[in-house]
């Protein structure tokens, strides 16, 4: 009998998942440019409902024009999403996999705005560092329209027949752009504190909750640490936001952490060409000219920062974990470099986390779930040098390490 913490069962509001080795959120890359599911979209998450990965979450999902952040990012915004969307749910079962939608809105964190849309929106007129885009502040009267976005997607995700929503609190998204001093700059009922930048997160949350009952699970993706050195939200902000949401019938957290829009701090390893991938393959590849030209030039440097600044490491988003852990009753899923069985279930064992989700651990091995007690060496296993993030938006989600033996490395390799 295998007494693995990792295939133990977990009960997240009313559903019961069947492990606790789960996907997480990616940029798939792979939707048509007007969000639709594809079979290219649906070929990536196969291999993972084959192995009977317990809990899938879906790349972020764009609940309305306003907030689609990615070239080919999927859509969950209307109403003529729902027969991929079914489709997608279907498969997912096959195997016997439960299955999330992410929603989540871009907020300023996109090089443009999608066709159509004049503008981005944020919490203030704060330029985004990375990508350039600057937004203007979000109207007090544009807010139900906003908050109605998210009810109506995740509507749409319990209607395809999929088995709960994750909300997109984290990684400089919208919600995370309202939780932030550094972006939320508001003197209304908005912002000017911790208690009331958390205001539109909670009433996004409310909407939903009335929206899809109170028996359909609804988690949420909040950062422990933004990684901005001056400015971003507190870990005691944070679990508190959690707390209160909790109180209000949340099902369970996600824990992360860092803007993918700062510097790539969601992640960790190596980023040796990840700037130059970013700039000539990737979503900054729709960036302006000048901007693409001093991410190649700066290249050397930045990289070479981020390699010292962020390495790698399994867990490294536990230490927040933990605390979120002690505070709630709720499951605590945790993100941040998991791959090996050993240090996975040490996680859950130790009391950290209640369940661990991990991104490219999945896209080098989607039969991780299925591998976790296999000793053999010719298991694909993640090298962490970061392409597949580096090439986000650009190209299609994979791994691109030609060490790991994928298919699509050539691709990279070739357009060097």
């Amino acid at each position: 009998m295998n007494t693995s913490p990792l295939r133990t069962p977990l009960r997240i509001g009313q559903l019961d998942v069947a492990g606790r080795l789960f996907k997480s959120a990616t940029h798939e890359t792979r939707a048509t440019v007007d969000g639709a599911v594809t079979d290219e979209l649906l070929d990536f998450y196969r291999p993972m409902v084959e192995a009977g990965t317990p809990l899938i979450i879906t790349g972020n999902m764009f609940v309305s024009w306003q907030g689609k952040s990615a070239h080919r990012q999927a859509g969950i915004h209307c109403d003529e999403m729902l027969p991929g969307l079914k489709e997608w749910a279907q498969l997912t079962h096959s195997g016997g996999s439960k299955l999330f939608a992410q929603l989540n809105h871009g907020g300023r964190q996109m090089v443009r705005p999608a066709p159509g849309v004049p503008d981005s929106v944020s919490a203030s007129a704060r330029r985004e560092k990375a990508q350039g885009t600057l937004p203007r502040p979000l109207r007090l009267d544009e807010f139900p329209t906003l908050i109605e976005s998210f009810a109506a997607a995740a509507a749409r995700a319990q209607e395809a027949g999929m088995d709960g929503v994750q909300i997109q609190m984290s990684h400089g998204y919208l919600l995370s752009q309202f939780l932030s001093p550094e972006s939320n700059r508001r003197s209304d009922a908005y912002g000017g504190n911790a208690n009331k930048r958390m205001q539109l997160p909670l009433e996004i949350y409310r909407a939903v909750r009335r929206r899809v009952g109170p028996e359909f699970p609804i988690i949420v993706k909040l950062n422990g640490t933004d990684t901005i050195p001056i400015g971003g939200v507190r870990l005691a902000d944070q679990i508190e936001l959690a707390v209160r949401l909790q109180d209000e019938g949340l099902d369970g957290v996600e824990i992360t952490r860092g803007h993918f829009s700062s510097f790539p701090s969601t992640t960790s390893g190596h980023f040796k060409g990840y700037v130059t991938a970013q700039a000539t393959k990737g979503a900054m590849q729709e960036a302006s000219l000048q901007r693409r030209l001093a991410m190649r030039a700066l290249a050397p440097v930045l990289e070479f920062g981020l390699e010292r600044a962020f390495p790698y490491r399994e867990g490294y988003n536990l230490p927040q974990a933990q605390q979120f852990s002690k505070a709630l009753d709720i499951p605590v899923i945790t993100v941040g470099g998991f791959q090996t069985p050993a240090a996975m279930a040490h996680a859950i064992s130790s009391g950290a986390t209640d369940a661990v989700s991990c991104a490219r651990g999945l896209i080098a091995n989607p039969y991780l779930y299925r591998d976790l007690d296999e000793p053999r060496s010719d298991i694909p296993a993640c090298t962490y040098c970061n392409r597949c993030i580096g090439v986000a938006g650009g190209l299609p989600i994979a791994c691109y390490d030609p060490s790991v033996a994928s298919p699509l490395a050539r691709t990279f390799e070739e357009s060097r």
